[in-house]
């Protein structure tokens, strides 16, 4: 009687293993799989930033440029008219 209880003992013992892990499979997926879906969420709004930008960008390539839009992209970029002195006021209020 003692043979036989050894090998029921040896498949008891392999199911708990196989089956701890499957266990321990199936916990990493939930967690790798929780974890593609934050990454599909940012990368969804990333993507639709994007997009807003495009279409922002294309408003701004179809609108035609007048003087006054080239004068002001000018003056932010440090520019002046001729003749013109620019102060600047580093005293705080």
């Amino acid at each position: 009687m003692a043979k036989r209880t050894r090998p029921n003992m040896v498949m008891k013992l392999a199911f708990i293993c196989v089956l701890g892990f499957l266990v321990i499979s199936v916990i990493q997926l939930q967690v790798e799989l929780k974890e593609l879906r934050n990454l599909k969420a940012e990368q969804q709004a990333q993507v639709q930033m994007l997009e807003d930008d495009i279409a922002e960008l294309t408003i701004r390539l179809n609108t035609p440029i007048s003087d006054e839009y080239i004068e002001r992209v000018a003056r932010a970029h440090g520019y002046r008219m001729p003749n013109e002195i620019i102060f600047y006021n580093d005293i705080a209020d």
